[in-house]
C-alpha cells in the first residue's frame, strides 16, 4: 500500500521530503516532520532539547548534546518511497529528453534508443559478463 502524496511532504513547510535536505524524521508521537523544520522548531528547555509536534502538540525531548534531527529515527516508509519517486521522475525525464531529441532530428534509424531498452541491454550485458567470468575461472 503506497503513501498518499500529502504523506510525502512535510506538514510544516509543505515541501516534499528528500534524502539530502528534507529528511523525514519521526517524533516520539510517530508524526513525521523534515529535519530542517525540526531544527527551526526546537527549543532548549530545562537542560533538554525539545520540540512540540505541530499536529498533536506532543513534546519530544532529547539530550542537548545531540541535534534533534540527528537523534530521531528516519521514517523508513517515506524514505523508501522517496527513492521510488525519484527513480520514476528521472526515468520520465530521460524519456521526455529522448522524445524531444527524436522530434528534433526527425531521422529514421533502424534502432531507436529508449531508457527502458537501455536498462535491459545493460542488465543483459552484466549477466553475460558474469557468465563469461565464471567460465574463464
Amino acid at each position: 500500500m503506497g503513501l498518499m502524496s500529502e504523506d510525502m511532504e512535510c506538514c510544516v513547510c509543505l515541501q516534499s521530503y528528500s534524502r539530502r535536505e528534507k529528511i523525514p524524521r519521526m517524533l516520539h508521537c510517530k508524526h513525521t516532520v523534515c529535519g530542517l523544520c525540526l531544527q527551526a522548531m526546537s527549543r532548549h528547555q530545562s537542560g533538554l532539547l525539545t520540540v512540540c509536534c505541530p499536529l498533536c502538540r506532543w513534546i519530544t525531548c532529547t539530550e542537548p548534546s545531540l541535534t534533534l534531527p540527528g537523534s530521531l529515527w528516519v521514517n523508513t516508509e517515506i524514505w523508501d518511497q522517496i527513492l521510488d519517486t525519484q527513480q520514476e521522475e528521472e526515468e520520465e525525464e530521460e524519456e521526455e529528453q529522448w522524445k524531444e531529441a527524436n522530434r528534433q532530428t526527425q531521422t529514421t534509424t533502424p534502432y531507436t534508443w529508449s531508457p527502458s531498452r537501455h536498462c535491459g541491454l545493460r542488465l543483459k550485458l552484466q549477466n553475460f559478463l558474469r557468465r563469461m567470468k565464471h567460465n574463464v575461472l
